[in-house]
């Protein structure tokens, strides 16, 4: 065994410098890497936590580039389903992580690692944020950072979810900057209390790009710098319509006021045709980051003031379901149970059925969804009552239902 673990992170090694030989160079010209900050980072042998604020598609990848050595990263599960993607991800030695769930597998194999003398990759977030702005980190981290009692070091992204916001498709090229920084770099600087490492950790990795003059002065442009600005802009505020905005190029319009924006790659706006009829209360944004901070506070009041309405549907989506039976929440092998409509009710439930009889196969509390998670943009996960659940939207965000399980607590 220990044979075998000895030539997997041989060849771990050669990978990693094959990476940093040939696949990190163009990496580093097209986004115009840079890094700052603190390079005396632990010697080998020696095991570290580095963390990082989690924006950017390739983040793991650039990050390893201009650090000293290979970096063992804890990975959503979701990539270890494909056959390819798996094999990569072993030979890096990746750690396999259920989102939003416990998960003892990757405790054990992230122990092992420590103790092997590993550098640990984390993106304490959980998943890549879809602004620009640190996500509430979750409270597994410092727990371990206080346990185990290793070096702690932050990387601070700049530029990084410009260069490829999350609900976008093609990547945009400017400058991405990596700021390096112990929190904590002997182990008798680790406090005792996790509450105080939650605090350390999000002041240094506590940021919102879009609130940085230094980076939008920078326009990070693309012929379709708009495309698919819909997955996350899903209320119109000239009608107030839910997912009537539709982007092409450029430009996000409104299919059924008409508005029409021009979107700029410093994630501003220019209004270049007002809607009509505009609503009570209409707004026009500048800024991205403004429109996002509303949308998502209109939809809680919109709802909130639905809730009453018994038996209301408030939102109806074409979608396609499929599910899995599990006992650990790792081992999913989703079977196709048709196409239909998933309907979020005024007591938010999601109700599934299907186009042809209206036969409901799903009808469950938001609440009552463990480890609800989105999986590459447009595909919706939980698990309920010992089984996993897949949602595929068409043309529509996962994340406007992975938003209100976030809110359902609180609207109900």
């Amino acid at each position: 065994m220990a044979l075998r673990d000895d030539l997997s992170s041989l060849w771990r090694d050669v990978f990693w410098w094959w990476f940093k030989i040939f696949v990190a160079p163009p990496l580093r010209w097209f986004f115009h890497g840079q890094s700052e900050g603190k390079k005396n980072f632990p010697p080998p042998g020696q095991a570290a936590f580095l963390l990082a604020n989690h924006t950017h598609l390739l983040d793991s990848f650039m990050i390893a580039d201009v650090f000293n050595r290979p970096i063992r990263y804890v990975i959503s599960d979701e990539y270890f389903r494909y056959k390819i993607t798996r094999t990569l991800l072993g030979w890096v030695k990746g750690i396999p992580k259920t989102k939003n769930i416990p998960d003892s597998v990757t405790m054990r194999i992230l122990l092992k690692a420590v103790r092997r003398g590993d550098v640990i990759g984390v993106f304490p977030e959980g998943a890549r944020n879809w602004d620009g702005e640190t996500a509430p980190l979750e409270d597994t981290v410092p727990r371990l950072v206080q346990k185990l009692k290793i070096p702690v070091i932050c990387v601070r992204q700049r530029g990084s979810y410009l260069s490829w916001p999350r609900w976008a498709n093609q990547p945009r090229r400017k400058r991405i900057i990596f700021s390096f920084s112990y929190l904590f770099e002997r182990p008798e600087d680790v406090p005792d209390d996790p509450a105080e490492i939650k605090r350390m950790i999000e002041e240094k990795l506590t940021y919102s790009e879009l609130e940085d003059p230094g980076v939008t002065r920078h326009v990070f442009d693309h012929p379709r710098v708009a495309e698919r600005l819909e997955l996350r802009l899903w209320l119109c505020p000239h009608c107030m319509r839910f997912f009537s905005l539709r982007s092409k190029q450029r430009h996000l319009s409104c299919n059924h006021c008409g508005a029409r924006w021009e979107f700029t790659g410093n994630g501003t706006f220019k209004l270049k045709r007002p809607g009509e009829p505009l609503s009570p209360g209409a707004k026009n944004f500048k800024r991205y980051i403004d429109w996002v901070h509303w949308n998502d506070a209109e939809t809680v009041k919109i709802f909130d003031e639905l809730r009453k309405k018994k038996g209301k549907k408030l939102i109806s989506l074409p979608a396609t379901m499929w599910s899995a039976v599990t006992e650990t929440g790792r081992d999913r092998d989703f079977q196709l149970k048709g196409d239909g409509i998933a309907t979020l009710t005024s007591d938010f439930r999601m109700r599934f059925s299907t186009d042809r009889g209206k036969k409901v196969l799903l009808n469950i509390p938001l609440i009552d969804m463990r480890g609800a998670n989105i999986a590459w943009n447009h595909k919706f996960e939980f698990f309920f009552e010992g089984v996993a659940y897949r949602f595929t939207f068409f043309g529509q965000s996962a994340y406007f239902w992975h938003f209100l399980t976030k809110k359902a607590e609180g609207l109900i």
